[in-house]
């Protein structure tokens, strides 16, 4: 007997049971209310993208200047650090003179040199009349009668060896087209110097605002970002170091490589060094080819002119400085930054400068790096087979690279 009924209360009645037209009722409204949540959730997102690719098709016109900014930003952060604890902390005032600091060494340099360039160009094959005596060409070309590539310089010259003039005349022919070249390059930067100096200020205005918000944005992106927040700080902090390793151990390496290479060619008194020391960074951050490809070239030249003392100098400063600096500084400045595979760096650097230009030999890499980590990411946290060398399955692993 329960307690209910030792007192001598009656027992609660149970529950009537609802009635199934009801039941039938909430959850119509229930599926109508989620119907309808859906409906909004598909309108916002699409309201959303379409607002995401206005702002691409609107940000797409400065993606140049700002993924050079970016790159640049990234490169002087480790100074701007230090102005910033300088400065006790104030981030508009450190900002700024890292950009002041960044176009005195970037922009200002490369406008000196490029009025200097445009008058080697135009004074190209005077001066270079100048360089080489009539009695070089005649050394040359005795030289050539008793080579051993007479048999295959023939082929090119209708079975005889070329005599003085027949080098004048050659010579002339590739300077003139070498000079043509190089004055429509140069017309179409002058004529586009309007777009670049917007362009430039787009760049400097970046670089300001990269410096200023950087940190900030980088958080915020790491939120944003469909992926483990480890995950996205370990994308975003290869991608600053991919970018980082690549500018101090290629361009900066090809950078020094030419000034010193340009170094030698003003001390040897070479013709037009302003061009020469052009040439030798493009040809620095070519791989296989180097600077040696045109140290060695001018160091015979100026040889063969009747200097020989400046040849064999050039040739030693070439051999013993320009191109060993290179083994000492690429490792220094990359250290251990950064390790890709060669071949398919090399690709990405010869995809990127034809897909963007000089821009591209830094985020061609930067792609390669993000790629390789986005597949060691993905075995890692266990989304696909990961097997040994017996075939057996390995366990999965977190982020942190410990197992599961």
């Amino acid at each position: 007997m329960s307690e209910d009924e030792a007192e001598g209360g009656a027992p609660d009645p149970a529950p009537a049971p609802e009635p199934q037209g009801e039941r039938r009722a909430e959850r119509g409204i229930d599926g109508v209310l989620e119907l309808r949540r859906r409906l909004l959730a598909f309108g916002f997102g699409l309201v959303a993208l379409s607002i995401l690719a206005l702002l691409i098709a609107i940000y797409a016109q400065f993606l140049d200047p700002l993924l050079w900014a970016g790159s640049l930003a990234v490169l002087f952060y480790p100074l701007h650090r230090r102005i910033l604890i300088a400065l006790r902390g104030r981030p508009s005032a450190a900002a700024l003179i890292s950009t002041a600091l960044m176009a005195a060494l970037v922009l200002v340099p490369a406008g000196v040199l490029l009025i200097r360039l445009i008058g080697e160009v135009r004074n190209l094959w005077p001066g270079l009349q100048q360089a080489v005596r009539p009695e070089s060409l005649a050394r040359v070309s005795a030289w050539l009668e008793t080579s051993p590539i007479r048999g295959v310089l023939t082929l090119f010259t209708s079975g005889s060896t070329p005599d003085t003039a027949g080098i004048e005349s050659q010579l002339q022919q590739t300077v003139a087209w070498l000079q043509d070249w190089l004055l429509n390059r140069i017309k179409i930067i002058t004529r586009g110097v309007p777009g670049a100096l917007y362009q430039g200020a787009v760049t400097l205005l970046g670089f300001y605002f990269f410096l200023k918000h950087g940190p900030g944005w980088l958080g915020q992106a790491e939120t944003v970002l469909p992926l483990q927040r480890e995950h996205a700080r370990r994308l975003l902090q290869i991608a600053g170091t991919t970018i980082s390793a690549v500018f101090r151990g290629v361009i900066l390496t090809a950078a020094t490589q030419a000034f010193l290479a340009g170094v030698g060619f003003t001390v040897a008194g070479a013709p037009f060094p302003v061009l020469l020391t052009l040439i030798t960074f493009v040809a620095a951050l070519i791989p296989f080819v180097g600077p040696v490809a045109i140290w060695l070239p001018t160091a015979i030249g100026l040889y063969l002119s009747g200097d020989p003392a400046a040849g064999i100098g050039l040739g030693l400063w070439g051999l013993l400085v320009v191109s060993l600096i290179d083994n000492v500084l690429r490792p220094y400045l990359i250290g251990r930054d950064t390790s890709l595979p060669v071949f398919w760096l090399f690709l990405s650097m010869l995809g990127g400068l034809k897909f963007l230009g000089f821009l591209g030999v830094i985020v061609g890499p930067a792609a390669l790096a993000l790629a390789i980590a986005c597949i060691r990411i993905y075995r890692e946290a266990g989304w696909g087979p990961s097997r040994g060398a017996a075939g057996e399955e390995h366990r999965p692993l977190r982020a942190d690279g410990t197992p599961w």
